[in-house]
């Protein structure tokens, strides 16, 4: 007989790996083991040369990273761009070391713009008018404010801009103008020449946040231009629309000088001038939200044990909408040295990183009559006219910087100061709301997390011995924070085999004895995950497995000043009894089907192939 081939072999030895599969299977079960992992490693490649001082958890660049040679992975992985504590910037910028607010307030104000260039933003919307070219108003970002990219199903993709009731609006109002070179006609030996010369030129700029304006003070021409908008006491309720308009006012005189042609060449003989006004708007608008008009009530319960406080709760009861919700940053406990930070963080990155500059050149296409009427102040002009020209070229613009509101961490923890180490107060339970769906996009060289943001409703404080004086919003205004006292009492947790299938629970106040009526248990080993205890303290539940673990995570009943300790207990069921015949009747099904496989099925397919 000859030697069976490599695909005769195939068969055989599939029912081979068959059987192995299924004795391994029976005899050890299914299992997979998953082992925590080392902390992932990102390293920005990107670093920043005017960046300026940075926090000292923040390594500046990746040689740092490579010449450290005892740098823990968690260290390694904080080589990023910076984040910090939405209210409190601890940190500076730029080659002189100033806040963030000054450093983009500056480089805003150092935007070219004179009558010959012009330079503009990817998101600039340009307008020409008669003589003002590449005019754009574009809202560059806030000082005091944030942008969140926080986006829920369904609704629009424009980004908010967070506001708070006062601050500052970083616009930049640019342009160029194109003045028409001299124009000469000539009828009959008279030659009638027309002149253009700007005599003043000013611009006004404003600000409306729903239906309030405010307007630019009489300052510099280029100060007008670029430096920010400041606005007081915004009180939109709702999301509405942040408008900032400029208008560039152009006073032009035109001169006519009208000459005949004699034997000794052309004679002047009348000169005479007029001006007119020309005005020309753009605007700029983006979607906003005055966030300490929205709605969050704060309330913190102290729970006590003979006058010793043994934990905070907090609540936090407001909108579970983004923009009908107030957001908070952190909570200051009493000693100053430790803080509740929320989930909250902003952001800064580079917005724009390239600009473009475009240069005028006027020609001799147009002409004005003497006798053109003046044009209306407020009246926007749109004439499109060959005035001139224009090259365009790209430029490193100054850098402008985008603080973005993102979620750094699933849920509020504590923060200490590097003198705060005696304390042990840990958040042990927060209860939370969704407020998107995914979480904020970051740029792909930026080594940063971000979670999809959920808002606080509840937050347990636990192992504390000073309470929270102050909550703090995103823009560092604070929230009133209501404090109330009550008194801890233990809880007994029963729990009794009422069969072999069910377990009766009993909820009752170990102090006093009374039943915990109307009150979630949460459980593990039985039928239901969660049950509700009846008016007498008591609740019935089927069990599911061996054990039935049952917890009551604790509650405050403000009424009676009285809180309820979290407890747990269990109760166990004698295992079933391990059933021999069952096994062997598995194990023999096992084996009928691999011998039934090697009977049948491989003789008929080695006949085949024969």
């Amino acid at each position: 007989m000859p030697p069976l081939s490599d695909t005769r072999l195939r068969p055989l030895i599939l029912g081979l790996v068959v059987l192995l599969l299924l004795l391994s299977s029976f005899a050890t079960g299914v299992s997979t083991n998953r082992f925590a992992t080392a902390t992932d490693v990102f390293v920005s490649d990107d670093p920043d040369p005017n960046i300026g001082a940075l926090p000292p958890f923040i390594q500046p660049d990746l040689r740092t990273i490579l010449h450290s040679p005892n740098i823990s992975a968690a260290n390694a992985s904080r080589a990023r761009d910076f984040t910090y504590s939405t209210s409190q910037p601890s940190h500076e910028v730029g080659p002189h070391n100033q806040t963030l607010a000054e450093y983009r307030g500056t480089n805003l104000q150092n935007l070219p713009h004179n009558r010959s260039t012009s330079a503009w933003f990817p998101d600039s919307n340009r307008s020409n008018g008669t003589v003002v070219k590449n005019t754009h108003v574009t809202i560059l970002g806030t000082q005091n404010g944030t942008q969140t990219r926080l986006r829920r199903a369904n609704t629009s993709s424009q980004n908010l801009f967070l506001l708070p009731r006062n601050g500052t609006v970083l616009a930049s109002l640019d342009y160029s103008t194109a003045i028409p070179n001299q124009t000469c006609t000539v009828t009959n030996g008279t030659k009638t020449c027309i002149n253009y010369s700007i005599t003043n030129q000013s611009i006004n700029r404003s600000l409306k946040i729903g239906s309030q304006t405010w307007t630019t003070g009489e300052t510099s021409q280029e100060a007008r231009a670029s430096r920010p908008l400041t606005y007081t006491d915004a009180q939109a309720t709702e999301r509405t629309t942040m408008v900032v308009e400029g208008t560039i006012t152009t006073q032009l005189a035109i001169h006519k000088t009208v000459s005949i042609r004699t034997n000794s060449g052309w004679q002047q003989t009348n000169v005479t001038s007029n001006t007119t006004l020309l005005s020309h708007t753009v605007r700029d608008a983006a979607p906003v939200v005055i966030t300490p008009n929205q709605q969050l009530n704060a309330t913190q319960t102290l729970v006590t044990d003979n006058g010793d406080l043994k934990r905070i709760i907090l609540r936090l009861d407001g909108p579970t909408t983004f923009t009908n919700r107030r957001h908070w940053s952190y909570a200051s406990f009493k000693s100053g040295q430790m803080r509740l930070q929320n989930v909250w963080g902003v952001y800064s990155q580079h917005r724009y990183r390239n600009a473009t500059i475009g240069t005028q050149h006027p020609n001799m296409t147009l002409s004005f009559n003497a006798s053109q009427p003046l044009v209306p102040l407020n009246r926007s002009v749109n004439h499109s006219s060959p005035l001139s020209t224009t090259s365009q070229r790209t430029v490193p613009p100054p850098d402008v910087l985008e603080k973005q509101l993102i979620a750094i961490r699933s849920k509020p923890a504590i923060a200490r100061t590097a003198s705060q180490t005696a304390s042990t107060a840990t958040v042990s339970r927060v209860r939370t709301v969704p407020l998107a769906p995914k979480a904020a996009p970051l740029s792909p060289t930026v080594n940063l997390s971000s979670v999809p943001p959920r808002a606080s409703t509840r937050v347990v404080i636990t192992n504390v011995d000073q309470p929270l004086t102050t909550l703090y919003d995103i823009h560092g205004d604070e929230i009133s924070l209501k404090t109330r006292t009550v008194s801890e009492h233990p809880v007994s947790l029963t729990l009794t085999k009422q069969d072999k299938r069910h377990v009766r629970i009993e909820l009752t106040d170990a102090q006093t004895g009374s039943p915990i009526a109307n009150q979630s248990v949460y459980l593990h080993g039985a039928v239901q995950g969660r049950v509700t205890t009846n008016s007498d303290g008591i609740a019935v539940v089927t069990r599911d497995e061996s054990a039935v673990e049952a917890t009551f995570r604790g509650v405050a009943n403000d009424s009676q000043g009285i809180y309820y300790a979290p407890s747990h207990n269990q109760v166990r069921f004698a295992p079933t009894p391990f059933n021999i015949y069952s096994a062997l009747v598995a194990l023999s099904k096992g084996f009928v089907a691999v011998i039934a496989f090697v009977l049948f099925y491989l003789p008929f397919h080695y006949l085949r192939r024969r």
